[in-house]
């Protein structure tokens, strides 16, 4: 699960970032947690897409609030859950119009927090989609959502993922049939990029989240430019 946090203040960033590790341990899930101490920060480092399973976002920020942060998170991404946490209550009729996921009151507890957390993951495991790859002599499933983009090596395939880079002998074509209809596009004859993480397109390249640059043919741009256009037309 990726979830991000955004809050101004370091020790609620470490206490929620170690329940959250507390819940991921002892559910067994496998946790990508980011900590954000502004909202101009998170802004800064996602200036069109949120990779994110599940956004946090305290509401009593200084600078941009947590609201204010929402509306503009919204202006890029319709679908991505916005979980707040509040001191006060009213501020619960105010996050409907960002479509807020839930709303807890602070101080946070694992009896309240856990549970919530367990409904949101089963939710999205419904959702979840996978690669079945043999990879050294093993078995490996690798969740699609996580991968960056497949590149082809010569008669093997790197399966590039936000945490780990899976290398397997198998065509190119045959691997890129499995993924092309899940939010996927061929940048180059040797690369097909998930579009979840394409932060910019330019002429030549386009640049992932995680500050990969993947090639553009000439002859792919318009392609290219199409698909994440009409990608993020459907996700917003």
């Amino acid at each position: 699960m990726y979830l991000a946090y955004c809050d101004d203040e370091e020790i609620q960033l470490e206490f929620v970032k170690n329940l959250t590790g507390q819940w991921a341990a002892e559910r067994g899930v496998s946790l990508h947690f980011s900590a954000y101490r502004s909202a101009e920060e998170l802004l800064f480092e996602h200036t069109s897409l949120f990779p994110f399973n599940l956004l946090i976002l305290d509401i009593d920020m200084k600078g941009m609030d947590g609201m204010a942060l929402a509306r503009r998170v919204r202006n890029q991404d319709g679908k991505l859950p916005i979980l707040f946490l509040t001191n006060h209550k009213e501020y619960v009729f105010e996050g409907y119009e960002v479509g807020a996921y839930r709303y807890l009151l602070k101080p946070l507890h694992r009896e309240t927090y856990f549970p919530l957390l367990d409904k949101f993951n089963a939710a999205e495991n419904k959702e979840k989609r996978y690669l079945l790859e043999n990879v050294s002599g093993e078995t490996v499933k690798i969740d699609m959502e996580e991968i960056l983009y497949l590149e082809a090596e010569g008669h093997y395939l790197n399966i590039h993922t936000t945490t780990e880079i899976y290398k397997c002998k198998k065509n190119f074509h045959e691997a890129i049939k499995a993924i092309e209809s899940y939010g996927f596009v061929g940048t180059h004859r040797s690369f097909f990029v998930n579009l979840r993480y394409v932060e910019r397109i330019l002429r030549t390249e386009c640049v992932l989240s995680d500050g990969s640059r993947i090639p553009i043919s000439r002859s792919s741009y318009k392609e290219v430019n199409e698909a994440f256009l009409s990608w993020y037309k459907k996700t917003t």
